[in-house]
């Protein structure tokens, strides 16, 4: 297991926009698979155990896709980082 990245505040900010943005891209990516499988192929006649082929491409299609683009971005996107604040305060807060 990692070790926990030490990360600046702003280094932060950058990872988590990064994060967020592939996580969005692979969402895209899902939506136009579940698209095209579903409506892209529905004009084909043909059946996988005993139910339409585009039900089944566009159900368990995304379903695996989904799988390994959450393991695409565990492996090479997302880093693990404490969310809690490592820079010193410059003053105390005052009441």
């Amino acid at each position: 297991m990692e070790k926990m990245e030490k990360m600046s505040y702003r280094e932060k900010f950058i990872q988590m926009n990064k994060e967020a943005k592939a996580t969005w891209v692979a969402a895209a990516v899902l939506i136009a698979f579940w698209w095209l499988a579903g409506f892209g192929t529905s004009w084909i006649d043909y059946t996988i155990f005993q139910m339409p082929g585009w039900f089944v491409l566009s159900c368990f299609g995304v379903w695996i896709l989904s799988i390994v683009l959450v393991a695409l971005l565990s492996a090479r996107v997302f880093k693990d980082f404490s969310l809690e604040d490592d820079e010193p305060a410059d003053e105390p807060a005052k009441e």
